[in-house]
């Protein structure tokens, strides 16, 4: 199917756009740029996300103790670096060289708790099993189904005991426990693409959540599958024109559409969202 035709469906990452604010759903399908510039910070999301689809390799590569994982991944470090601009020639192009430096030296300095955390889900799972969670199959593959309405394009997914599962490489803050709720809606919504692209049933999913090293296995409910459908919907009337009711956050002082914010409008449909 073209792309073109792709779009008219809503995407996951409209889902997840819609979990942290409705209205950037509306703004963004307007033709306004949610998009800011290079930071270091979005840097480290470029690199980190490169890193970890090469933590299996990593793993592979060394032995189980610490050390010898920290000097894999310190490799892994180089080939990003060699590699990033080259990925991502467009968004990089004219970047002051000292911006993608100090993205660089910041993951450095998470290298050692990558090493550390990598190394105790070794000693739990075995290195064969935990390989098997985060070794991508294929990566950022376009999954569309009709039935669904719906187009994502996951991190990864993997292959696993004979089944395609989707994997999601997060480059925040993790838990304590489980997964954040956007992640486990995230997963969901990949699942469920994936069932309808490959025909098998999918009961769980992995993130990876890559600035800690760290991989949580989801479980996924109906309660989840509910959830994306509900979230589907609601982006859909969103994109076909319906302005959401407007909720103060504390990430609307630094929103790109701030200057455009400005109506609460109260209504039953906008009260919905």
């Amino acid at each position: 199917m073209p792309l073109i035709d792709l779009k008219l469906h809503a995407n996951v990452s409209e889902l997840m756009l819609y979990m942290k604010c409705p209205r950037q759903v509306y703004y963004t399908n307007r033709d306004h740029e949610l998009a800011a510039e290079i930071t270091p910070e979005y840097l480290e999301h470029m690199i980190l996300k490169e890193m970890a689809i090469g933590y299996s390799d990593a793993i592979e590569r060394a032995s189980i103790d610490r050390v010898s994982i920290l000097d894999e991944l310190n490799i892994e470090m180089e080939r990003v670096k060699g590699e990033l601009e080259l990925i991502y020639s467009t968004e990089l192009r004219n970047l002051p060289h000292r911006v993608l430096e100090t993205a660089e030296e910041v993951v450095s300095e998470h290298i050692g708790m990558i090493a550390s955390n990598l190394s105790e889900t070794i000693s739990k799972y075995g290195k064969e099993e935990t390989i098997r969670r985060i070794r991508p199959y294929r990566t950022e593959p376009v999954l569309h189904s009709d039935k669904l309405k719906l187009t994502g394009i996951p991190s990864a997914i993997i292959q696993y005991e004979e089944k395609i599962l989707p994997l999601s490489i997060r480059t925040g803050k993790y838990p304590d426990s489980g997964v954040w709720r956007n992640d486990r809606i995230h997963i969901a919504a990949i699942a469920m693409l994936l069932e309808e692209n490959y025909g098998d049933s999918v009961e769980h999913g992995f993130v990876q959540y890559a600035r800690h090293g760290s991989i949580r296995e989801v479980k996924i409910r109906p309660e989840d599958r509910r959830q994306v459908l509900k979230i589907r919907s609601r982006v859909d009337s969103i994109k076909n024109g319906i302005l959401p009711e407007r909720k103060e956050v504390t990430a609307c002082s630094y929103c790109n559409f701030m200057h455009l914010c400005t109506t609460a409008r109260s209504s039953l449909a906008s009260r919905l969202f």
